[in-house]
Parts: C-alpha cells; structure tokens; sequence
C-alpha cells in the first residue's frame, strides 16, 4: 500500500454504517433470488448461493461482536472488510449471470466507499480489485435459466458486444473514481487537517494574549517595587565597606544583578507593547547575538558551570535580534540550569540558511510520558511551576518556523536542539 500514513477511526462509526449496509444489501439480495424464482421463473443454485450468504452474514455477525464504542480501526482493517464484500458479490454474481447479471454494477459501491474514506492507494488497490472481479464474471459465470429454457444471453453477435462494452464502461467508471473521488476526499481531509492545526493555533495565540495581558499588568506592579529594593540594596552597598562585610556585599551583588535582569525584562514588556513587531531588533552576525544572550544570562547564573561551542561557516550569517527567540533560549537554559546547575553544556552551529543551538544538562531527565508534553502545554518536571517558559519558548520557535526537540540524554539529563532558518 506504500509508505504514506495510516489513517486511525477515531470511533467504529464508519465501520457500523458498513455493516448496516452489509446487513440491508443480504436482505435484498434475498429479496432479488425470491422475485427471480417465484415471479420469473428461474432457475437458480440456491444451495450455493445460501452458502454464500450465510458466510457473509456470519463475517458481519462476528464483525458487529467485536464493535466497541472506542473502538479504532486501521485502514488495513476497513480495506478487508470492503475486500469480502466484494468476493461475496462476485460469488453471487457468478452463480447467477455473471455480467449479464443486471446488477453487476453494484461492485462500484465498495469501490466508492474506499474512495471517500481510505487514502488514495487503497482506493486504486479497490478499482484494480473490482476490475478483475468484473472482468471474471464477464468470462466465468453460470447462465442464467427459465424453468423450461436457457436465456440466450451468449458471448456471440451484438449481444458480445454490448457485454464488452459493459465491461469498457465499468473498469472506466472504476479508475475514474478512484482518481477524482478519491483525490476530493484527500483533498478534504487535508483541508480538515489544516483547519484544525488553525484552530490549535488559534487557541494557542489566544492564550499568549491573555498571558501578555497578565505580563503587561505585572510589569506595571513591580515597576515601584523594584525600584525600592534596587535604591536600597545601593544603599545597603554604600554601608557595608568593611572587610568583615565581604561575603554580605557579594550577595549583594548578586541581588542586585536579579533586579537588574528584571527590570530589563519589564522594560522589554513595555517596550514590546509600543511596538509594531515583536521581533524588531538590531542585524548582527549569529555568533555575536548567541554570546550576548549568554552573557546577558550568566549575569544571574554566576555558579553555574556552563560549557560553550560556537561552530560553523567561516563566513558567519547575520540575523536579527529577536527578543522572543532570545527568551526562549533563555529559558530553555534556565531549565538545565535548575535541572543540573554544575554542568550545562550550550553548543552552536550555523551554515547559510539556518543556525541550531543544543542544550544539554545531567538532570535525572524527564519521564516518557510528560517528554511528550513539553512545550505543548504548560508542565514541569520541577516540584514547582507550570512549565510556561518551555511552551513559551517552543510557541516562539513555531513562530518564526523553527523546530525545538526534547529528548532524554543516555546515561542521565536532558538535550534541547533548537533550530532556527535564517532569512525569515
């Protein structure tokens, strides 16, 4: 069948009309054998055709058993049901007409649910399916007879010929389906695959918007805050000149570069609201903007042992700074940080058309289960927090069609590979 996707029913639903249909097709094939036998006086192999039959409606039966309400269903699967629909067809054809049967045609309607519901090379396997059905019951099949005559319904004179062109007509009608029909239906299922990636989208975008909201209005509130505890840890600075007072003035130190990084991130929250573009900024080489993010984080990690790796083309491209791709790194590397602040390793590599930056800590990683969530939605493998920068930071990434990946490093820890295309 190809290499393309395997399409999963969510629910049993089509395979329920399936066999609904299945159910109303034996009830009127025994309708058609009663009319033919008692009103048209033929002669038909009843026995054969009760055999048939009961083996279809005991494949049903035994189908509609193991339904359940959550039941999900390959394509495989659905693809052999509609194949014994179709034997259990031809079978009854031949034993009563074969294509002279007036009801031959019905070999398209398996062929036309493959094509609206399964993907493309199924719906082509179907029409070659039903060809070679069609095409046996044009040569092999028991004639069908009057109670006192035979039908002359032989392969000779016009009659041949209007077989043949059944024939032409039915295998026409079978690969015509299965191109437009089936392309419509993928063409549907890709649109619907599209507007649901814009739905996921949308909410996503509409969540960023409340945070911003949240974002903006605390900015405001810490602005005066801030400003206290900076003029007093100066002030603290300015008291604390003994020797004796050394190891107090370096934490100090440290407190004060903490607000110093947040009242730069406040005044990017400010600045960003005034401005037209997120990601308006200065053009410079992509060495120069990775240093200085790690410059600009190391201020507030002064203990944290960092390993660094810049490789790449000799003539280094440029980029614009994107505040938003530079907090995402930021975070990104907060979270090694946390994770294993004696090790972190951040390495660089560029050519001319994108740049891919890899974070790696010793943490004890994350399990399976929640690896799969990071940056979808707001999680943690920390005792506290919701995990927002790491969906923040994969939001920003999606945003200028870059790609971020997790993945659990052997023997311990955690690697981040963030690639971002140049140009955009």
């Amino acid at each position: 069948m190809g290499t393309h996707k395997v399409t999963i029913f969510t629910t049993s639903e089509d395979l329920r009309r399936l066999l609904f249909l299945r159910a109303l097709s034996i009830v009127g094939q025994l309708f058609a054998i009663m009319v033919a036998v008692n009103y048209l006086e033929m002669t038909l192999p009843l026995i054969p055709l009760a055999l048939v039959l009961s083996a279809l409606f005991v494949w049903s039966f035994l189908s509609y058993l193991s339904l359940k309400d959550e039941m999900k269903l390959t394509e495989n699967a659905f693809f052999v049901q509609l194949c014994v629909d179709v034997l259990a067809l031809t079978a009854v054809l031949y034993l009563t007409g074969g294509a002279t049967n007036p009801f031959a045609w019905f070999l398209l309607v398996p062929h036309s649910i493959a094509s609206t519901l399964l993907a493309r090379p199924y719906a082509w396997a179907m029409a070659v399916t039903i060809s070679v059905a069609y095409t046996a019951i044009v040569f092999f099949y028991q004639p069908l007879l009057h109670l006192d005559h035979p039908m002359e319904m032989g392969l000779g004179g016009h009659f041949q010929d209007h077989i043949v062109g059944m024939w032409i007509g039915f295998v026409l009608s079978a690969f015509l389906m299965a191109y437009f029909v089936a392309g419509m239906a993928e063409s549907l299922r890709r649109r619907n695959d599209l507007l649901a990636s814009m739905q996921q989208k949308m909410f996503r975008d509409e969540r960023l918007v409340a945070l911003g909201t949240l974002a903006a209005g605390a900015a405001h509130e810490l602005g005066t805050p801030l400003s206290t505890v900076d003029i007093i840890t100066h002030e603290l600075e300015l008291e604390l000149t003994k020797p004796e007072y050394k190891l107090i003035a370096k934490k100090l130190k440290i407190i004060q570069g903490q607000v110093k990084r947040c009242k730069q991130a406040l005044s990017s929250i400010t600045e960003t609201a005034t401005q037209e573009r997120y990601d308006a900024g200065q053009l410079m080489p992509v060495d120069v903007y990775l240093r200085n993010i790690l410059n600009q984080w190391r201020v507030s990690h002064l203990d944290v042992v960092l390993e660094e790796s810049f490789h790449g083309d000799a003539l280094v491209p440029t980029i614009i700074s994107d505040l938003s791709i530079s907090h995402a790194l930021i975070n990104v590397l907060d979270n090694a940080a946390q994770a294993s602040p004696y090790q972190v390793s951040f390495s660089a590599n560029w050519n001319d058309k994108e740049f891919q930056v890899v974070i790696e800590d010793e943490g004890v990683g994350v399990d399976e289960e929640q690896l799969a969530k990071l940056g979808e939605e707001p999680v943690s493998s920390k005792n506290s927090g919701l995990g927002i920068g790491l969906h923040l930071s994969k939001v920003s990434v999606e945003r200028v069609a870059g790609q971020i990946i997790w993945k659990n490093r052997k023997p311990r820890g955690l690697q981040v590979s963030i690639t971002i295309p140049l140009g955009v």
